[in-house]
């Protein structure tokens, strides 16, 4: 369980460990793990205090780990929902800074909405005008993902499990 999200053909295969018998109708896979990738951290925050700060929003950390200015966390995906492209957070009452995303292991996801499971080729029913919005400024991008291979063991500086 350790190794995901896991991939087939850059599709998304979830699996959850049962801790009860249940009937199939109720097993829900929704969620699976993934890294997030932050890029450099802005100085003026304790970088732990932003890695939950943002886990927060995700309903809670996994793990995170340090490396110099770079950060990440693990973080359950609601897999229905769109993907975020990043969090705006304070730095005092008058001024915010953007911190973005990038996903590790991220599978087939459609740029329009941002969902995992289907790309833009979904859209077949739009119309031509539509069409080409989506192609001119996709909200989501190929930036969200991520190379997986940035932390090594015994690289990071901190590194915790919640």
């Amino acid at each position: 369980m350790e190794g995901q999200p896991w991939l087939f053909r850059k599709n998304l295969i979830i699996f959850d460990r049962l801790t009860k018998p249940m009937d199939r109708s109720q097993i829900k896979l929704t969620s699976a793990p993934f890294w997030i990738k932050i890029g450099l951290c802005p100085p003026e925050f304790d970088k732990e205090d932003l890695l939950h700060a943002i886990g927060v929003t995700f309903g809670g950390i996994i793990r995170f780990e340090i490396m110099g200015e770079f950060c990440r966390l693990r973080v359950k995906l609601d897999v229905q929902k769109p993907l975020q492209n990043g969090i705006f957070v304070s730095i005092n009452p008058q001024s915010r800074s953007w911190i973005a995303f990038k996903y590790e292991k991220l599978p087939t996801f459609c740029f329009s909405c941002g969902k995992m499971g289907h790309g833009l080729q979904k859209y077949k029913i739009l119309q031509p005008v539509e069409k080409d919005k989506v192609r001119e400024d996709p909200p989501f991008s190929i930036a969200l993902k991520a190379e997986s291979i940035f932390f090594g063991e015994g690289q990071c500086k901190v590194k915790c499990s919640i």
